[in-house]
């Protein structure tokens, strides 16, 4: 954990669990202490737990041997440094901060410490009718727009590095944080404004044994209607097409890309049949579900020959309850939004 930005993501309406505090750390290895906020007086709890780097670079936990395994003259200890403990103590501090300030939100949500903030933000912040408020006050509307412009192209690029830097990445894990980072590319899909209502959606589905159902990488919702859309990530790798049908030069979508499609629409279908106490579970009241827009995005396009892309483009053309975008589209829609955002404000007089 950073103390200076802080990631949460809620597991039920007045619990969250934040980023591990990494106390001591291998390139294999690591003790950490995983902190969760809960709503009441005392509001932090967690635990210790060991964890090991696997092949994708993610932490995933050791487990070790139950307590209850231990005999009456065996004993275990946990020690931690003077450096180790000062770690815990200073992270535990900017959770019970964070509780006080923000108190426990909804979904996945990222804070940064006002403390982190350039000083020039906390002039600003501090003196909201000062010096410095007033130059900007008077600063032309064209000139402040520029200067979002800038910021914005600034932001844009370094996605469009990373993304085309990972043309041949297929790690489906890698792309879902990446577009969790930037949420805002999902409004350029959808055509509408939207806002990321919850990443890794739990959409119903499980049976009276506790087995199935399923998780949608994303659930966005409407930042105007409410209504929700469900978005499936896969990878730039995953084939869309397979061998042709017979010799009347149409392929068969491969089953990567049909099954991708016919998984989201089944997440809908979970979803609908038990929208209500899933939206009851949850604690969010305020969205409905209007037959709900089901997006898949993947594969690339780039990667077809000529029929392939004509079988394609005629079975998503066919799609009624469904889209489905290709990485390279996301990048050509990206593309054109940064050299919109490059041209000048005026036209030649």
């Amino acid at each position: 954990m950073a103390n200076d930005r802080i990631e949460t993501t809620s597991v039920s309406r007045d619990v969250v669990e934040t980023d591990p505090i990494v106390l001591r750390e291998t390139p294999t290895r690591r003790l950490v202490f995983l902190p969760t906020i809960v709503d009441r007086d005392r509001p932090l709890r967690g635990c210790f737990v060991y964890q090991r780097c696997a092949r994708d670079d993610d932490w995933e936990d050791v487990l070790g041997e139950n307590f209850n395994s231990l005999k009456s003259d065996e004993g275990w200890a946990l020690e931690l440094h003077s450096d180790e403990l000062a770690n815990l103590m200073d992270g535990l501090l900017a959770c019970k901060q964070l509780y006080e300030r923000h108190g426990i939100r909804w979904g996945e949500h990222e804070f940064i410490d006002r403390d982190s903030l350039p000083q020039i933000v906390h002039s600003l912040i501090d003196s909201p009718d000062g010096e410095l408020a007033e130059v900007l006050a008077t600063l032309q509307p064209e000139a402040i727009v520029a200067l979002g412009r800038k910021v914005d192209l600034s932001q844009l690029d370094a996605l469009l590095d990373v993304w085309l830097e990972n043309g041949d990445n297929a790690d489906e894990a890698f792309w879902q944080k990446l577009l969790a980072q930037h949420a805002w590319v999902f409004s350029q899909l959808t055509g509408s404004p939207v806002v990321v209502l919850q990443e890794r959606a739990y959409v119903g589905g499980k049976g009276i044994n506790n087995r199935g159902g399923g998780e949608v990488d994303f659930l966005v919702r409407n930042s105007l209607t409410h209504n929700v859309a469900f978005v499936e990530i896969k990878t730039p790798t995953t084939p869309i097409c397979a061998a042709p049908y017979r010799t009347s030069g149409a392929f068969s979508l491969h089953k990567e890309l049909s099954g991708g499609v016919v998984q989201v629409l089944g997440y809908r279908e979970s979803f609908e049949k038990t929208f209500n106490h899933l939206r009851l579970e949850s604690g969010l009241d305020d969205f409905p579900s209007y037959n709900p827009r089901c997006i898949l995005i993947a594969g690339s396009a780039d990667a077809l020959q000529p029929d392939e892309a004509r079988s394609c483009e005629l079975f998503r053309n066919a799609l009624s309850d469904g889209q489905v975008w290709t990485f390279d589209e996301v990048v050509a829609r990206l593309r054109g939004i940064r050299e919109a955002l490059a041209a000048p404000l005026s036209g030649p007089t």
